[in-house]
C-alpha cells in the first residue's frame, strides 16, 4: 500500500472512529441529535440574524425531507418560529425562541461536562488547533466533494 493511501485510509479511520463515538453516545435525551445540532445552529449565529431552512440544510448536510421534519418537530415544541421574512416574502425565516434556547442550554450540558474532561486531558490549545485542521479538512472535502460526480 502506497503512503498515500495509507495515510488517507488513516484520516478516513480517524474521522470515522471520531463520528462514530460522538454519534453512539446519547448526548441529549429530549429531542433528537438533529434537533440539538439545528438548536445549536440557531442559536451559535443568532446574531447574523434570522436563517433560513435551505442555510441549515447547506450547514448540517440533512436531506430537505430531514430538515423538515426537524423543524416542524421544533416549532409544535415551541422551541423555534417561522416567520416570513420582511426584505423578501417568500423566504421563511427561522428564529429561536426563549424556549428553543433554554432546551437547547438544558441538553447542552451533557456535552458540555464530556467537552471539560476532554479539554483536561488534551488542552486548550490542541483542542484549537485540531479545531482549526477539522474545519480545514472539512472545507477542503466539501470542494471536492461539490465538482465530484456522485
Amino acid at each position: 500500500m502506497s503512503d498515500t493511501l495509507y495515510a488517507g485510509d488513516k484520516l478516513l479511520d480517524a474521522w470515522l472512529n471520531l463520528t462514530s463515538s460522538l454519534w453512539n453516545t446519547r448526548l441529549v435525551s429530549s429531542m433528537t441529535y438533529n434537533e440539538a445540532h439545528v438548536l445549536g445552529l440557531l442559536l451559535r449565529y443568532e446574531a447574523d440574524g434570522p436563517m433560513t431552512a435551505t442555510t441549515l440544510i447547506r450547514r448540517t448536510h440533512l436531506l430537505k425531507s430531514q430538515m423538515n421534519k426537524v423543524l416542524t418537530s421544533l416549532e409544535s415544541k415551541g422551541h423555534i418560529t417561522r416567520t416570513r421574512s420582511q426584505a423578501d416574502r417568500r423566504v421563511i425565516e427561522l428564529i429561536l425562541t426563549p424556549e428553543g434556547k433554554r432546551a437547547y442550554r438544558e441538553e447542552h450540558k451533557n456535552a458540555e461536562a464530556i467537552l471539560a474532561k476532554l479539554l483536561e486531558r488534551i488542552g486548550e490549545d490542541r483542542a484549537l488547533r485540531v479545531a482549526r485542521d477539522i474545519d480545514e479538512i472539512t472545507d477542503i472535502l466539501e470542494d471536492i466533494l461539490s465538482g465530484f460526480p456522485l
